[in-house]
């Protein structure tokens, strides 16, 4: 496994280990997940899961079929 070091100041520091406390993991935990969610390159198992879970959406003019013809009004 490889190490780096990272610099970064108080203020950052204090809103990192706020964020990873929140969220229940370390510091170190919290920026594996960070680096890891912002250089993914391919869908999760769950997200592909999700493949055809949903039912192709209408084309507008499908939606449209029952609807009457708009017609034109007399000028008053």
């Amino acid at each position: 496994m490889k190490h780096f070091i990272l610099e970064i100041d108080d203020a950052t520091e204090a809103r990192m280990n706020t964020a990873a406390k929140t969220a229940g993991l370390s510091s170190q935990q919290w920026l594996k997940r960070i680096i890891d969610e912002q250089t993914i390159t391919s869908w999760s198992d769950s997200v592909k899961a999700l493949a055809g879970a949903w039912q192709d959406m209408f084309f507008a003019e499908d939606l449209r079929t029952g609807e009457g013809q708009d017609v034109e009004r007399e000028k008053i």
